[in-house]
């Protein structure tokens, strides 16, 4: 019996150990699963907030993109509105030194007219200043007008 109890109690102490050797083991896994755990919270954490910070400048470059193509495209409106309007005035100005170059044109075609009529008129006085001072000698002309200069400044 003294065996057995010996035997017995050796084995009660073997129990023992290896039951507090497995709840040892127990506890340092339950606090590696704890610090894990503390470990994982902490590097989600990070992960979302340097995701978050990366999401920000991302954003914030984006809008500072829209916000200058929409610039952009308002200017590009602008430009080509007032290109439209100088071509307007251009072609109106183009037009209106094209009719001023005609009536200008016109302007010295009158004055040639002019200069024309003119020495027709003086030709024909002449005739006429001739014939009347001839009038009183019949046959005789002393000086013909000069008829063919007087075309010659036409």
């Amino acid at each position: 019996v003294l065996f057995r109890s010996r035997e017995h109690n050796k084995a009660n102490v073997n129990k023992k150990m290896l039951s507090r050797v497995v709840r040892e083991h127990q506890d340092r896994q339950a606090l590696f699963r704890e610090h894990q755990d503390k470990r994982r919270k902490a590097a989600l954490a990070s992960v979302q907030k340097c995701t978050s910070a990366m999401v920000d400048t991302l954003n914030s470059g984006v809008e500072k993109a829209y916000q200058n193509q929409k610039k952009l495209d308002n200017e590009a409106r602008i430009l080509q509105t007032q290109s439209v309007r100088y071509v307007k005035q251009t072609t109106e100005w183009l037009n209106l030194v094209e009719g001023f170059h005609k009536n200008l044109k016109s302007l010295g075609d009158v004055e040639q007219w002019a200069r024309t009529i003119e020495a027709d008129m003086k030709i024909i006085t002449d005739t006429l200043d001739y014939a009347y001072k001839g009038s009183g000698e019949v046959g005789v002309l002393e000086h013909p007008p000069n008829l063919a200069s007087a075309n010659l400044r036409q």
